[in-house]
């Protein structure tokens, strides 16, 4: 995604490189990069990326499509937690 390149370039790296995400307000949201899931309810996601993992907490979440590592996640999405590689 051009977008998440521009801001990027401008951080140079330093942010969050390897996960990039676009959260919809009360819609879910949109994930790039995942190599795994991990724990997975309704409430709870774990997604895996390459060096980190981040925990996406929320109420009624569903995997509404997951294609080479790019990942749409349904639901309210309430937190999201960077566990730096700790599974």
């Amino acid at each position: 995604m051009r977008l998440y390149d521009e801001i990027f370039k401008r951080t140079d790296g330093e942010l969050f490189p390897a996960a990039r995400c676009l959260i919809v307000p009360n819609g879910g949201g949109y994930f790039e990069g995942v190599k795994a899931m991990g724990d997975f309810s309704p409430e709870r996601v774990e997604l895996y990326f390459r060096g980190e993992v981040v925990r996406v907490d929320g109420e009624s979440l569903s995997v509404k499509k997951y294609c080479d590592g790019d990942l749409e996640l349904g639901g309210k999405i309430t937190a999201l937690t960077v566990l730096n590689g700790e599974r």
